[in-house]
């Protein structure tokens, strides 16, 4: 039987929340609508990996990214339903894979469940916003979503960052292994 998460994993995975809630804050202010989850992602996938990593099961993404829905949901009340469905369903859609394949522990598990996130990150980020978006914005994703190849192309290249967010994290990890600070299979 496995053991429950006790209190040191819940404090840990609300500091990586705070560090992807601090990102996304900071990217959000600097960089325009239409690429900020392209910007994000690799800061965003540090964060997540170092959680993947020191939580090892499943249900680490939802622990560390369901809080996150709530938090940025507060941060735009008007929209609060929208980013906490299209948090949510990103969450389900990694950890209903990741049920299947295994835990976090392997650093091939945490670089899919980080491609897995950020990829369907993308294309719930693209439907949900063709439901909500309005006027010029609305006709703009319009030619977006009436090209495969670009919705191909635009989760790709955020699957991609977020490789490259997950990469800066496994090294992170190795830093914190070599000095004893985190217990984690290579």
């Amino acid at each position: 039987m496995k053991t429950p998460w006790q209190l040191r994993d819940y404090v840990f995975a609300a500091f990586m929340t705070i560090g992807m809630v601090l990102t996304a804050i900071i990217v959000g202010l600097f960089t325009p609508p239409g690429v900020q989850l392209l910007v994000w992602a690799p800061l965003g996938a540090i964060f997540l990996t170092l959680g993947m990593a020191r939580l090892q099961r499943r249900g680490s993404v939802g622990l560390m990214i369901l809080p996150l829905a709530l938090l940025l949901g507060l941060l735009h009340p008007p929209i609060t339903f929208v980013i906490t469905l299209y948090l949510s369903a990103t969450v389900l859609v990694t950890e209903a894979v990741m049920f299947f394949v295994g835990s976090y522990r392997s650093k091939r598990n945490r670089l899919l469940g980080n491609l897995l996130f950020f990829a369907s990150a993308s294309l719930w980020g693209l439907f949900v916003a063709s439901l909500f978006l309005k006027g010029a914005k609305a006709e703009s994703l319009a030619k977006i979503v009436g090209n495969p190849g670009l919705i191909v192309g635009i989760t790709l290249a955020v699957a991609a960052a977020g490789a490259v967010g997950w990469w800066f994290g496994e090294l992170a990890i190795k830093q914190l292994r070599q000095a004893g600070k985190m217990d984690v299979e290579s």
